[in-house]
């Protein structure tokens, strides 16, 4: 039987060997010598062992972040990667079998994921938690608008003042990072995966910090402006922000913006047509546990339903379920599979974005397969999940 475990000192170099080979296989064999500390501060990583063999590993990041307007910590499943000699034997999903254990004894309810692909993740539960838009333009397409403040370069000795920006544009928003000190110097503001170390720069106005950009520009034919994080605190800001983009004119050809989905830049530009927008697919996220909803605030109704769950990987979470909520509070009991008719039929990525607040019951249904059996329980079951808004948009 396999053995999910830390990987020690001693197989480091055998993680990353696993690693390039799955992310980088271009750079060939050899592994570059590395000077970060070993275990990593950012990540545990894990990984997949036959004995003394190591066969696949990941990393396990604890993200803070809010779910239906509460600070939680969700998990972020990272580099799951196998080597090609031991791929095609199941080790992936019994990686993220292992993986999700790991989180619940953790009491962390939630793992999101960036996916290699999509449809193998969903077969494994996990569901879309959001999509995003990739504006691609040139610079002098963006609006440029007179503010009444001041630029400044920003590095990550201004954590804290980027953070609570962070906060403030995210508020809300399910699933936004509420970066460490940690993060913001050595994977936001830092060369992590060899694009370059990024700029930083802030809009300040009356010596606050209203709002932030931070970019890499690439060494290409068009000396591509490429913005990972974008985040501001009121409509003077993100108008600064766009202008500062624009005036790059003389050094770049192309900028290109990932942003929320409900991000309203095609309306701002004098000419739509310059601009090439792309709505993509984000993470994904799904529940560790189903009894996981009983941590959760439910302030929409009461509800009283029994729910037939599909788990694909986990056995705890596969069968009949009551769900209770009263007063804001839920109440989840495992039920014998004979007890009775399930009310509501769902997998289990599905009840992961109706719990995170992706889909609203009517677009579950239409969208995701939830299926409703008895019509008395469609507005209560509603009014519990109501949809929210929900943005993960930094890599890991």
């Amino acid at each position: 039987m396999s053995e999910f475990r830390p990987v020690p000192t001693t197989d480091r170099e055998a993680c990353q060997r696993i690693l390039q080979y799955a992310f980088a296989p271009s750079r060939g064999p050899v592994i570059p010598d590395s000077d970060d500390d070993w275990p990593p501060s950012l990540f545990d990583q894990r990984g997949l062992y036959d004995g003394d063999t190591l066969r696949a590993v990941c990393k396990l990041y604890f993200l803070d972040t809010t779910v239906r307007g509460a600070a939680t910590t969700v998990g972020g499943l990272g580099a799951v990667a196998t080597p090609p000699e031991h791929r095609g034997q199941g080790l992936a999903a019994d990686l993220c079998r292992h993986a999700l254990s790991a989180y619940r004894e953790s009491d962390v309810g939630f793992v999101t994921l960036w996916p290699f692909s999509t449809p193998f993740y969903h077969r494994l539960g996990w569901g879309t938690a959001n999509t995003y838009r990739r504006f691609d333009l040139p610079p002098s397409a963006l609006p440029d608008d007179d503010t009444g403040g001041q630029m400044s370069s920003l590095d990550a000795g201004d954590w804290e003042r980027l953070r609570q920006v962070e906060t403030a544009a995210a508020a809300g928003t399910a699933l936004s990072l509420r970066r460490s000190e940690a993060w913001w110097r050595e994977r936001t503001l830092a060369d992590w995966d060899g694009g370059g170390v990024p700029y930083c720069y802030g809009y300040e106005r009356d010596g606050e910090l209203q709002g932030y950009v931070v970019y890499t520009v690439a060494d290409d034919a068009d000396n591509t402006l490429s913005v990972s994080n974008f985040a501001v605190v009121d409509e003077e800001a993100r108008r600064a922000l766009f202008a500062f983009l624009g005036h790059h004119g003389a050094q770049i050809e192309r900028v290109t913006l990932q942003l929320p989905p409900d991000t309203d830049l095609l309306h701002r530009v004098d000419d739509p047509g310059a601009v090439d927008c792309t709505v993509e697919a984000g993470p994904m996220v799904r529940l560790t546990d189903v009894c996981h909803l009983e941590r959760l605030d439910w302030p929409g109704g009461d509800l009283d339903c029994t729910l037939l769950v599909n788990d694909p990987l986990l056995d705890r979470n596969d069968g009949l379920f009551r769900l209770s909520v009263n007063g804001g509070t839920a109440t989840v009991d495992p039920l014998p599979a004979s007890d009775s008719k399930a009310d509501v039929a769902v997998d289990i990525a599905t009840l992961s974005q109706l719990a995170v607040g992706t889909h609203g019951v009517d677009a579950a249904a239409r969208l995701a397969g939830l299926e409703i059996h008895d019509d008395s329980v469609r507005d209560p079951l509603t009014d519990v999940f109501e949809p929210k808004s929900v943005y993960l948009g930094e890599f890991f």
